[in-house]
């Protein structure tokens, strides 16, 4: 029996948009063109950090598939995994999260024709296509990353509490510092303020980040230069957190707090030095001009992140509480991805750390 057509009411009544999708059925739907509908219906839904990934995946990967040309009812599993496999072929084995991202680009234009019963999309069965793609496999408990040396994190403690090796940047630097007794993620550190800090309570609150994003037409495109904003809007409900704050990040929160005010800075922000906003990118620019000042090797603002959740496992701090303090959904992703390995006696870093600034404390 063949299907009846909906009508243009039946169309907008399940919340399909007139301006962006032609509501006539259609046998024929190339990959590409319901990719284009596809995204620009998502932009209406999601953030733009994320609809940025999706443009950059789709852009790296789409011109290596041979489905972007065929209609969409005669798109088969096997047709998927041979495009999946050239481009494993010449970007080498993706990781679990790159291939959740690949897959995301085919299944999700897909998903969404079937959903409106267009073009013959067929049902597809994605567990089976994973199962024949190879991904990097990562061991779990001890990573074979490395956290950052101890004798690194002194270095750069000393030179930036004690000597004030980058005067320029004297607040950044401060922050970077502190988050090695925070654990933060680089777009929650640059977004913290003076008020998340709570020392009756002596929790500090995390609730924004800073966000990147570029503002779009109504057909997807992008539209002036890429905005940098604060926003509520955390990755997940699990980062919308409070964490105990350490002796150490109360010394350095007051070290910012004086130089603020020595400084006439007025601005809310603990990285404020005296430019128009706080971006993560000018974070990062810092720490990678701290590694050179201080002739350490250099490591990102992930690492610190990293290195503070290892701390945390060799003291002993169980891995539930370790997961909620990192603003975690999943205990896995902390044990798999965030307990790494160290070059030295790990189990001695706190204690170090908490006894070198001890010394700087009574300078």
């Amino acid at each position: 029996m063949e299907k009846e057509k909906m009508t243009k009411a039946e169309w907008l009544e399940i919340g399909y948009d007139k301006n962006i999708i032609d509501l006539e059925p259609f046998e024929k739907v190339i990959f590409k063109d319901a990719y284009a509908e596809w995204f620009c219906m998502k932009q209406k839904y999601i953030k733009g950090q994320s609809l940025d990934r999706i443009e950059v995946t789709y852009n790296r990967y789409s011109s290596d598939m041979a489905i972007l040309e065929k209609c969409i009812s005669e798109i088969t599993e096997t047709d998927i995994i041979k495009d999946l496999t050239t481009i494993i072929y010449k970007y080498g084995v993706p990781t679990y999260k790159e291939l959740a991202r690949i897959i995301q680009i085919v299944r999700s234009p897909i998903t969404f024709m079937r959903d409106l019963g267009r073009g013959g999309a067929p049902l597809l069965d994605w567990e089976k296509i994973k199962r024949n793609i190879p991904t990097k496999q990562l061991t779990s408990g001890i990573s074979r990353e490395f956290a950052v040396k101890i004798e690194d994190v002194e270095n750069i403690m000393d030179n930036v509490i004690r000597w004030n090796i980058y005067p320029e940047k004297r607040s950044a630097c401060l922050l970077l510092c502190m988050n090695f007794y925070m654990g933060l993620r680089i777009g929650e550190l640059a977004s913290l303020t003076f008020n998340d800090f709570d020392f009756e309570k002596n929790v500090v609150k995390i609730y924004k980040t800073e966000s990147k994003f570029y503002n779009r037409d109504i057909n997807g495109e992008k539209v002036g230069t890429m905005v940098y904003r604060v926003v509520d809007d955390l990755k997940t409900v699990y980062s919308v957190r409070e964490i105990p704050i350490m002796p150490e990040c109360k010394y350095i929160y007051e070290k910012i707090k004086a130089h603020h005010e020595q400084c006439k800075y007025d601005s809310p922000y603990l990285g404020y030095d005296g430019s128009d906003t706080i971006l993560v990118r000018s974070l990062d620019r810092t720490l990678r001009r701290l590694c050179q000042l201080c002739d350490v090797e250099y490591f990102n603002s992930h690492k610190i992140r990293k290195t503070f959740a290892t701390m945390l496992h060799n003291r002993n701090v169980p891995i539930r509480m370790i997961s909620d303090i990192m603003g975690h959904s999943e205990i896995g992703t902390t044990e798999n991805h965030y307990i790494l390995s160290y070059r030295n006696n790990y189990n001695d870093m706190y204690r170090n750390m908490h006894d070198a600034l001890n010394y700087k404390l009574s300078m």
